[in-house]
C-alpha cells in the first residue's frame, strides 16, 4: 500500500518482487510457529523448518534485486550479469541453508549473499553505483539488524545467562524476530525511494 505503483513505469515488476521479499519471511515464520504443536515427529518439523527457511531465502534473494537494479541503473551491460550472478549465488546459499545441520551453519550459509550485497553497497558508496541519496544508509542498517538478529539467535542470549527465566518473554528467538522486522522495514524504506529514483532518472550519455 505504500508503494507508488503508478510512478514505477517499466520497473513495476521490481515493486512486486519487493512485496514478496518483505512478506515471505513473516508468512513462513508464522506458519512454522503456528504448527509447532504438531505430533508428527521429525519429518513434519523438518518440512516446517524448510518453509521458514524459504521465507528467509526469499528476502535475501528477492530483496536484493531492486537494490542491484537501481545501483547499476546506468551500467546496462553489467546489471543483467549482476542480477543473474546474485540469483545463482542465492540458489546455492538457499540450498545450503535448507540442508544445514545447525543454526550456526544456516547463518553461515547466507554469508556469501551478505558479502555480495556489501560489494554493491561499497560500489554505491564510492560513486561507482547510483540510486536515491538516502537509500544506502537504510540498506546498511538493514543488514546490520539482520546480522545482529542472527548472532543473538545463534548465541542464545539472554537465556544462556538465566536458564528458565526467558522461556516466555525476551528470549533470543523473539529478539531475532523483532530485529528481523526492523531489517525488513529498513529494506522497504530504502527500496521505495530507489525505485522512484530509477523511474525518473536519466543516465548521462556515454
Amino acid at each position: 500500500m505504500t508503494i507508488p505503483w503508478g510512478q514505477l513505469g517499466k520497473d513495476s515488476w521490481l515493486g512486486g518482487t519487493h512485496c514478496v521479499a518483505c512478506l515471505a519471511p513473516p508468512a513462513g515464520s508464522v506458519l512454522y510457529h503456528l504448527f509447532m504443536c504438531h505430533q508428527g515427529g521429525s519429518p513434519v518439523y523438518t518440512r516446517l523448518l524448510a518453509l521458514d527457511m524459504c521465507g528467509v531465502c526469499l528476502v535475501n534473494t528477492l530483496g536484493a534485486l531492486p537494490i542491484i537494479h537501481c545501483t547499476l541503473a546506468c551500467r546496462p551491460w553489467l546489471r543483467p550479469a549482476a542480477l543473474v550472478g546474485y540469483t545463482m549465488l542465492s540458489g546455492v546459499a538457499g540450498w545450503r541453508a535448507l540442508t544445514a545441520p545447525s543454526t550456526s551453519a544456516r547463518l553461515r550459509a547466507f554469508g556469501w549473499q551478505a558479502g555480495a550485497r556489501l560489494l554493491v553497497f561499497g560500489a554505491r558508496g564510492v560513486g561507482l553505483g547510483s540510486g536515491a541519496p538516502g537509500s544506502l544508509p537504510c540498506y546498511l542498517r538493514m543488514d546490520a539488524l539482520a546480522l545482529l538478529g542472527g548472532l543473538v539467535n545463534v548465541a542464545r542470549l539472554p537465556e544462556r545467562w538465566g536458564p528458565g527465566r526467558f522461556d516466555y518473554w525476551g528470549n533470543s528467538h523473539q529478539i531475532m524476530h523483532l530485529l528481523s522486522v526492523g531489517s525488513i522495514l529498513q529494506l522497504h524504506a530504502g527500496v521505495v525511494p530507489d525505485l522512484l529514483w530509477a523511474a525518473h532518472h536519466a543516465c548521462p550519455p556515454d
